[in-house]
């Protein structure tokens, strides 16, 4: 519990290190996520998710760099069975990555909900159904 609320508030440290003019930079200049970084989410998901298995209407967008704190981060957004058995709606992560390793994450964090975010379908994410 404690791990999470130290990653929280890490996590409010360094996206309020950006101001909008450089969030905007940031989202403009972003990159497809590469296939180490998907797959490193992908792997965390089985842990992190009540029901991976369960997956459907995954999304993640393109990677941004913040130059203050150094990370690259993207945001995952999908839909998963909850702890009672039932579909939450679609919800948002954004997942901080540190040397193409992923180092921490902020559930439904502002910056996923960003209109000019770049997004692409995350078929890796949704086949753990099939796994």
């Amino acid at each position: 519990m404690i791990k999470k609320m130290l990653i929280a508030v890490v996590g409010l440290a360094i996206s309020g290190c950006q101001s909008s003019t450089e969030l905007q930079t940031a989202v403009e200049q972003a990159t497809p996520v590469p296939s180490s970084v998907k797959a490193a989410i992908v792997k965390d998901a089985r842990d992190y998710l009540v029901d991976p298995y369960s997956v459907r209407d995954a999304e993640i967008s393109y990677m941004q760099f913040n130059k203050h704190s150094g990370l690259h981060w993207v945001c995952v957004k999908a839909n998963a069975k909850n702890r009672m058995g039932g579909y939450s709606g679609r919800q948002a992560v954004e997942v901080w990555v540190r040397n193409g390793q992923l180092a921490g994450n902020l559930p439904n964090s502002p910056a996923c909900n960003l209109p000019t975010m770049k997004w692409q379908a995350f078929p890796e994410l949704e086949a753990l159904r099939n796994a």
